[in-house]
């Protein structure tokens, strides 16, 4: 199945924006863990966002879902 994603910030160093190809019945945490680089992966925390609400890793994606991935946000 095809998902959007678009990367935000830091993140969108390492994740191109663009459909991509994931098995039916995929998790976020399963799309999220397949397309972040091993670099950032698991070193902090990433807000999701699937067709403009936030979402927990056990949400399953579905056809034509958009996919926001969002870095952790520091203020001043």
């Amino acid at each position: 199945m095809r998902v959007y994603v678009k990367a935000y910030g830091l993140l969108s160093d390492h994740v191109k924006e663009g459909f991509y190809e994931f098995r039916e019945g995929a998790t976020v945490g399963e799309a999220v863990e397949s397309i972040l680089p091993d670099s950032i992966r698991g070193r902090f925390s990433i807000s999701v966002f699937v067709n403009g609400e936030a979402a927990t890793g056990e949400r399953v994606l579905r056809e034509g879902d958009r996919m926001v991935l969002l870095p952790p946000s520091s203020g001043g």
